[in-house]
């Protein structure tokens, strides 16, 4: 049965959870309230990666009498200590709150229900589920992680109405306006990392920084098998965010030494002479750099291979007004109407179409 206070403030709790945004990957998104008797006493967030959890905050911010009150959390409270951030379970048990309401179980092994336990053995009151489905979304670069052993990935595309990325193979062409450009660095704000191949490196030259909005820059990953991206590229030559180079262990040891020394981090993968990575490689040796959720931005090489194996979890169409006739096209864009379309607005006189993939693969890590 609906709780309509209980949804009030969990999502409430959703909203502040979201101000961690940038900062606290690879731990999830966590927002804390404290009510009692209709009165909110006390909130709190995880504000970044290796700061104090939203609970901790909440309670230790307020010189509020907490008992009998009720604690509403996005996620379910941790109780383990392996970590650097003490546990939340014993603080709120010791604070006298009677009830704590939470909206999903969090799916690490580490946690995963024991911390619910703990409470209820403590003889606290405990409601979950609330929100379930708002909560799976808010946290689905953290599950998708602790679930599968690799990040969170999502395609982004942006094509002529007749479907085109580029009137031609080698050439530049800027085909949305500057509202999708405005979207994409949003996007680029909000994941861990940003992903493109040599080709995309050579021909665009982009910084893939973001600009048109402020925050933080993502991770830059570039596939490059045989080291043939240009070494003058702003990809390169820049001290805006890290760069990764994912070569073949067969490349060339001066071609590496060369990206090394221009401070990249150059992690060989083991390829069979043709020097052609596999993603899967790549995507689970992510988890190492603590990069829960990747936007793929191309090019077409890049976007087949992830698009054919199915390992993407949502894909964003950027769909201009332009037509190219002759232009070069990736897959049939009439296929991505396999997809669950869940969103679909106007950007200027462009579309953005925003798909969820329901076959994504997960891997073992």
């Amino acid at each position: 049965m609906r709780n309509i206070i209980d949804e009030k403030y969990i999502r409430l709790c959703f909203q502040l959870a979201k101000k961690g945004e940038g900062f606290v990957s690879p731990n999830p998104f966590v927002g804390c309230v404290i009510v009692k008797e209709g009165k909110i006493l006390s909130a709190g967030i995880h504000e970044k990666y290796g700061a104090l959890h939203a609970e901790r905050n909440a309670i230790l911010n307020s010189t509020e009498d907490f008992f009998g009150a009720t604690l509403y959390c996005n996620l379910e409270p941790c109780m383990h200590t392996d970590k650097q951030t003490p546990p939340c379970v014993p603080l709120i048990i010791s604070s006298g709150i009677k009830r704590v309401v939470i909206s999903t179980v969090d799916v690490n092994p580490k946690v995963k229900g024991k911390g619910i336990q703990q409470l209820r053995e403590a003889g606290i009151d405990v409601t979950t589920s609330v929100l379930e489905d708002e909560g799976n979304e808010l946290n689905k670069f953290y599950f998708k992680t602790q679930k599968c052993g690799i990040p969170y990935i999502t395609l982004k595309i942006a094509t002529s109405k007749d479907g085109s990325i580029t009137e031609e193979e080698g050439k530049q062409t800027w085909l949305t306006g500057i509202e999708s450009k405005k979207f994409v660095h949003k996007l680029r704000f909000s994941y861990d990392a940003v992903l493109i191949g040599a080709n995309t490196v050579n021909i665009d030259n982009p910084q893939l920084t973001v600009r048109e909005v402020e925050g933080r820059n993502p991770k830059r990953i570039i596939i490059d098998g045989k080291l043939s991206s240009k070494l003058e590229s702003k990809v390169f030559n820049d001290s805006e965010a890290e760069t990764f180079v994912y070569c073949s262990d067969k490349a060339e040891s001066s071609l590496k030494k060369s990206f090394g020394e221009k401070n990249i981090r150059v992690i060989e993968v083991e390829t069979d002479y043709d020097m052609q990575i596999k993603l899967e490689d790549v995507i689970k040796n992510l988890v190492v750099h603590k990069i829960n959720s990747v936007l793929v931005e191309g090019g077409k090489h890049i976007f087949e291979q992830f698009f054919n194996s199915n390992l993407f979890d949502e894909l964003i169409h950027l769909q201009s007004p332009a037509i190219l006739k002759n232009g070069l096209r990736v897959v049939d864009t009439s296929i991505f109407s396999n997809l669950e379309l869940i969103k679909k607005i106007s950007l200027g006189s462009d579309f953005m179409l925003h798909y969820k993939n329901l076959r994504s693969k997960c891997l073992q890590a």
